[in-house]
């Protein structure tokens, strides 16, 4: 992975088969968590970040899915890295 100017940063996962097992659900969790502490911004919100997730449907075809502000947002939300918008 890299950041848009050019530094390569890695992870690897303690657990392998943790994440073999892992629901997508978790994972884009795990992706945002793993995100709020790289990038340089005390909060996540969706106007700083896109997300998209390429996987297999149920019939094993390649899938390629979006994710609009306000699903981004309440994901923000849910996976602990935002607050909930005030109001």
């Amino acid at each position: 992975m890299s950041d848009p100017s050019g530094n390569y940063g890695g992870w690897k996962a303690d657990n392998q088969a943790a994440l073999d097992e892992i629901t997508r659900e978790e994972a884009v969790q795990l992706v945002l968590k793993v995100l709020s502490k790289t990038m340089d911004s005390p909060s996540l919100t969706s106007d700083k970040l896109e997300l998209a997730e390429v996987f297999l449907s149920a019939a094993g075809k390649d899938k390629y899915q979006v994710c609009f502000a306000d699903a981004l947002s309440k994901l923000l939300v849910k996976s602990g890295v935002t607050q909930p918008p005030a109001g």
